[in-house]
This record gives structure tokens, sequence and C-alpha cells, in this order.
């Protein structure tokens, strides 16, 4: 993809230095009595391997080995270049702990949140923003299968996939404002309904898919003043109380 100015930019803003300055790694020993093995930093340090996964996920880099090849050659978000071999960046990435990406996710979301959004208006949408206090987007999605390297997954049999992780954004700026995260790649969305029922404000609308429906939460939204939009399953049948508003729409 070609480069977009403001959208690295917006990278920066969000994956400064002082967010992935370097800082002392450790996993657990894989065998027990379990403890902590210090993990050195070398060439691919976390800047180098939060870079790459921008260049792989944001760019849709084609391969490990083409992200490579632009690391040893120009360098990566302002990085010096720096020459490693093809089986280094994915055998870096097998050994850093999730729980590592993971804090690094957590500080971004803070920061986003204490950024003013860009707004992106959606067309006729300016009598909706006026009504409702958020228009918020809300979806789940099941993560991709593991690799099966540790003795525990190893055990387990067929696919294991890495959980399920739930998100609620802002409809006009795209900005993230709630998620959810559980280990159970099975979960049902409406297993969260509570916590979503918490995270959003009075006299906010908003919009999911049909994983979410349950007509006692819908019950459950009227005292709060909590709007939704969402599609009716084909099974369910209903009567029409009283007409609000007709069009061609």
């Amino acid at each position: 993809m070609p480069a977009v100015k403001e959208v690295a930019q917006r990278l920066l803003d969000v994956l400064s230095p002082s967010l992935l300055a370097p800082r002392p790694l450790a996993r657990r020993a894989p065998r027990p009595p379990p403890r902590l093995i210090r993990m050195r930093q070398r060439l691919l340090t976390l800047p180098v391997i939060v870079a790459i996964m921008g260049r792989v996920g944001w760019r849709r880099g084609p391969s490990i080995a083409e992200v490579q090849q632009v690391l040893g050659r120009e360098g990566l978000w302002g990085m010096a270049p720096r020459h490693v071999s093809p089986q280094a960046i994915p055998n870096r990435r097998a050994v850093l702990p999730a729980a590592v990406l993971g804090q690094r996710l957590a500080e971004v979301w803070a920061r986003l949140q204490a950024q003013v959004p860009p707004t992106v208006p959606p067309p006729g949408g300016a009598p909706v923003r006026e009504r409702f206090s958020l228009l918020a987007l809300v979806d789940g999605a099941t993560r991709e299968a593991l690799r099966q390297k540790t003795q525990v997954l190893r055990a387990r049999e067929g696919l294991v996939l890495g959980g399920k992780r739930l998100v609620m954004v802002e409809a006009c700026s795209h900005r993230p404002r709630w998620q959810l995260y559980t280990a159970d790649a099975a979960a049902h969305d409406k297993r969260f309904a509570a916590e979503l029922m918490a995270a959003g404000p009075v006299g906010g609308l908003w919009v999911f898919a049909l994983g979410f429906v349950s007509f006692l939460w819908f019950d459950a939204c009227t005292n709060p003043q909590k709007v939704f939009v969402t599609r009716m399953r084909a099974k369910s049948a209903s009567r029409t109380v009283q007409v609000l508003r007709q069009g061609a729409s």
C-alpha cells in the first residue's frame, strides 16, 4: 500500500518512543518449578517488534521476509536500519510474552482516550448525532488459533483458539471506548451484556449485530435510557404496536 502521511503520523502519536522505551522483559520457564527467565534485548527490541507488526498489519506486508528487507534497507518508523536474518523475526515473536504486548495495548488505549478524536461524519448523520450523547458500534470476534508450542497447549486436541475480544468504538471517529477480552473462545456475546451496559452512557445509541440479541437485555435498556439498533432474527415473532416514523428508508 502507498504511504499515507496522516495515518503514519497518527501511528507515531500513539506509539511514541516513550511508550516503547526499553524495559526488562521476562518469561516463565516452560518446566517446573516456575521461574522467570530474563530475556536479552539484542537487535529486535520491543519497539522494533511493534514496528514490524504495525508494518505487517497496517501496510499489509506480504511476508516477514519483505519486512526484514525493509528493516535492513530503510529502517522502520524512524529507526536506523538493522540487519537480521528472516528467521530471527518469527523466533523473537514466538518468545515475546503476550502480556508485554497486552500492556502496550492498554497504554495506547489510554493515550487515545486523552486525545481529541478526529470526526468522520457519516452521510446525513447530523440529526442522529444531535439526538444521542454517543453513537457506538459494538462487535465481538474470536481470535485466531494459537501455535501449540507449550506443554499445556500440546495436551489439548484440535485447534486452540486465542480467546474472544469485544470492542465498542465511536461511530463518528472510530475511537475505541471499551474493550473486553476472555480466554474462552466459545463465549457468547450475550454473556457480557452487563459489562456493556455499564460502559455505555445514558442517552447513547448502540449499533450491534445479531450476536447480542436478547429480549431480556432489551428490556434492561429501558430504565437507563440506552437505545440500540440491531437486526431482527428470522425466527423472532413480532407485531406493530405504534409507528413512530415511516419513510422511504
